[in-house]
């Protein structure tokens, strides 16, 4: 109950700061235009934004889990997923006032608005934390951890134990002959299969850490019933788990419970924002940037004979194949001529790249050195075949020659741009290690990761070192 009192209290509290933060930046702006503070307030326009703010920045404290109250997440983690609930949160909030015909007032307010809101949420978070981290140093806002456990669980022990301010306090530990030797003089510790576990739980215990290398489900489910029964979170620690990775989660058949190890994430709320950042942005790319790309067809018509798109048949999510658009960069014969060059190709594995490949136009080696040539690559991003950041999509031909641990970069939704196009050596890396970075993607994936490589992109593109 407590824990959804808090919950609720965190979101009404971020709502209230932003709306706060946009009526600070509609006065600095427009506040001479409005008789008093209270005619701008309490004006039409500002009560249905204030609707509008509390209804998107509660749907994104949920989704991106802001109204958690962490024991153990860095600052830093914090303000990250705060600035991006601002950047999509002011971005939909344009939109839905565009809609309705609210008044937008300008790129001045929207700008204070989003740096207020993002400080404002952030720093209140901050003090919130330090209120509670502060209690918790004094011994309030704790919950009483018991272990079972062999050796597999000391790293655990210490690192509670190190961080006070997290709010454990661990009060017993049920472990074998190394954990009595080890913390006997330590923590309360009781020798395992000589004490009931009961009466150990029976003593104000909110907690039970259940952390052995070898997992026995009877033994498993005897200690998660005991804590049923009183009311204690059971809470399972095992190396299994963590080769399992962070994918594993529970899915039901009806009603039965199946635990699921995916290669893909699977934070459904987190996947539906990346793709409506993927239709938001590819659009306003497309609409904004036809006039440039007029220019650039032009100039690849006059360069040489040839249509202005090439379109090429690639593999996608589980190897489906769909076809990508670029603006064409080589000879219109290009892949005919393939086969005499592959002598010379300069990549380990099935891609094949070239330095000064002839059948590169002129207009196409400045295409390719600033990554202009993938821009049509938004209208498969529109379409749904791609994503912003992904893996970029390989060659079906290309796929027909993988090893097996390669497939894997074809779990997630292929991208114009990943970790390997913004790596500083990205032109001198070997197949096997761009491979690696597109897993090292997929398994840490995070709408912040996406940010950033998009970040990092337009500083790749100002470089101009492409091949």
């Amino acid at each position: 109950m407590r824990g959804r009192f808090a919950k609720s209290l965190i979101s009404v509290g971020v709502v209230l700061l932003t709306c706060v933060a946009y009526f600070v930046a509609v006065y600095v702006h427009y506040g001479s235009s409005y008789r008093s503070v209270c005619a701008l307030l309490f004006s039409r326009e500002m009560l249905l934004s204030f609707l509008f703010i509390a209804i998107i920045w509660s749907f994104a404290e949920s989704i991106l889990k802001l109204n958690e109250v962490y024991r153990s997440r860095p600052y830093s983690y914090i303000l990250v997923l705060h600035i991006i609930e601002g950047a999509v949160g002011v971005s939909v909030f344009l939109m839905a006032i565009s809609i309705l015909g609210l008044p937008n007032y300008g790129r001045s307010v929207t700008l204070l608005f989003c740096t207020l809101s993002v400080s404002f949420s952030f720093f209140a978070k901050v003090l919130f934390y330090h209120a509670l981290r502060t209690m918790r140093r004094k011994g309030r806002n704790m919950r009483n951890v018991v272990f079972v456990c062999d050796s597999s669980g000391e790293r655990l022990i210490a690192l509670i134990r190190r961080h006070f301010e997290w709010g454990y306090r661990i009060v017993g530990i049920i472990g074998d002959d190394y954990m009595v030797r080890k913390f006997e003089n330590v923590l309360p510790v009781y020798p395992i299969g000589s004490v009931d576990i009961e009466s150990v739980l029976s003593q104000k215990v909110d907690d039970l850490i259940y952390a052995r290398k070898q997992l026995d489900s009877n033994d498993i489910t005897h200690v998660q019933d005991i804590c049923s029964d009183l009311g204690i979170t059971f809470r399972l620690c095992s190396s299994f788990l963590n080769r399992m990775s962070s994918n594993a989660y529970v899915r039901y058949f009806d009603t039965t419970p199946v635990i699921t190890v995916s290669d893909l994430p699977s934070n459904y709320p987190e996947l539906l924002v990346k793709r409506f950042v993927d239709i938001v942005f590819s659009l306003c790319v497309i609409v904004c940037g036809f006039p440039f790309f007029a220019v650039i067809a032009l100039l690849i018509k006059l360069d040489s004979p040839g249509p202005v798109f090439f379109r090429q048949k690639r593999s996608g999510l589980r190897g489906r194949e769909f076809g990508v658009f670029k603006f064409r960069t080589m000879v219109v014969n290009a892949e005919a001529l393939q086969k005499d060059l592959m002598a010379k190709n300069e990549m380990s594995g099935p891609v094949f790249k070239m330095t000064d490949d002839p059948r590169i136009t002129r207009v196409g080696k400045l295409l390719r050195k600033t990554g202009v040539d993938e821009f049509p690559q938004f209208l498969n991003v529109f379409i749904g075949d791609m994503s912003i950041v992904g893996p970029r999509p390989p060659l079906p031909k290309e796929v027909a020659q993988y090893d097996r641990w390669q497939m894997r970069r074809l779990a997630m939704k292929p991208g114009i741009t990943c970790i390997w196009q913004v790596a500083p050596n990205r032109n001198n890396i070997s197949f096997e290690d761009w491979v690696k970075m597109d897993m090292e993607y997929i398994d840490n994936w995070s709408l912040t990761l996406d940010f950033v490589l998009i970040l990092k992109t337009v500083g790749t593109i100002f470089r101009a070192d492409g091949k």
